[in-house]
């Protein structure tokens, strides 16, 4: 037979009430804080990964000046490719100034054809079956980014309109974009001097001279 010492209790049904409500008091203080951490992080993490997207492609067209810009085979003579996109679903798009053109599917062979960004940086396998010379005096060194490149923090592809590194014309920027939060792009496609729409994020890879990009 137990004896209960002088003093000692259990916790009554009212203390382990107070308890729980004060726990849901603070829960409920402390998540907006965490929210807008998880939002700072997915921003910080979308800025960065389109400076490196951007960093990667500046260093190929540095190091293999022998292409023709972004070809379906890498070879010349090869079509000249639109866009380059990361995995990740494909984002809605807004706006005007040919924005619908960052929601094209992945299509090597289409008369403007849309590839994988690690085809070209990382795995040196342009349009799947192609590839870079490695040979002479400015061969492919790459992989130029670590792989695979992975959607953004929304689950979104990143998009580069390369179409416009190509020598002419020069009359419209290129960058690497990524949805933001909204998870729509509202920026144009076809643009000089490009200012972000809504809360797209970018990374302008060439700007056209003479014009200042915000």
């Amino acid at each position: 037979m137990s004896t209960r010492r002088h003093g000692e209790h259990g916790i009554s049904l009212i203390e382990a009430t107070t308890v729980l409500a004060i726990a849901a008091i603070l829960s409920a203080a402390a998540a907006p804080v965490a929210s807008r951490t998880m939002d700072r992080a997915r921003l910080t993490r979308a800025a960065d990964d389109t400076q490196a997207i951007t960093t990667a492609i500046n260093n190929f067209i540095v190091e293999f000046t022998g292409f023709v810009p972004f070809t379906t085979t890498g070879l010349a003579g090869g079509a000249t490719i639109q866009m380059l996109v990361g995995d990740g679903d494909t984002p809605r798009t807004l706006g005007t100034g040919g924005s619908a053109l960052w929601d094209d599917v992945v299509n090597p062979a289409a008369a403007a054809p849309v590839d994988f960004l690690e085809r070209h940086l990382v795995t040196n396998t342009p349009g799947g079956a192609g590839a870079y010379t490695t040979a002479g005096a400015n061969p492919w060194r790459g992989s130029y980014i670590n792989g695979p490149i992975d959607p953004d923090p929304w689950g979104n592809r990143y998009a580069v309109n390369v179409l416009y590194l190509r020598t002419a014309p020069t009359s419209n920027d290129v960058f690497v974009v990524s949805t933001g939060p909204d998870e729509e792009i509202d920026t144009a496609f076809t643009v000089n001097g490009v200012v972000p729409g809504d809360d797209d994020i970018i990374s302008v890879i060439r700007r056209d001279p003479g014009r200042t990009v915000p």
